[in-house]
């Protein structure tokens, strides 16, 4: 064996699923509902070596992160995959991300001025309606 073989570090895939579910602020129970198991079983998962598809998948998915990293990160690349978590907007990790076809800032100028139509005709609506009742406070005297 050579020195890159003795220093590759193997994944404790129950400590990742713990790692994340924790950063999340997710307790075990929601896990052990997703598992159809105990809390005390969810406990015993995080302490193996390695996890089945399914507990992985419902880790995954409740976590919201990729099965990836459960499965593959080492203790000290924790951390720095800790910054791919994603919000379940993207499913699939080979979907690529969405580009913008438009200016942000012009869709903001474009509601700034939708915005400043709206309140000059509620104003215009103001100025008849107060048309009408002082003509009609006049046709009563």
């Amino acid at each position: 064996m050579n020195d890159t073989e003795n220093n590759k570090k193997i994944p404790h895939q129950g400590k990742n699923a713990k790692l994340f579910r924790e950063t999340k602020g997710i307790k075990q129970e929601a896990i052990a509902i997703e598992l159809d198991i105990t809390q005390q079983a969810v406990s015993q998962l995080e302490k193996r070596q390695e996890l089945d598809d399914e507990a992985i998948n419902v880790y995954a998915r409740v976590v919201g992160i990729d099965e990836y990293f459960i499965r593959n990160m080492v203790d000290d690349s924790l951390l720095e995959g800790s910054t791919y978590f994603y919000d379940h907007s993207i499913q699939n990790k080979n979907v690529s991300t969405q580009t913008l076809t438009f200016n942000p800032l012009d869709k903001v100028v474009e509601l700034c001025a939708e915005k400043d139509q709206l309140y000059e005709r509620i104003v215009q609506l103001e100025k008849e309606k107060s048309t009408l009742l002082e003509n009609l406070l006049k046709e009563k005297k």
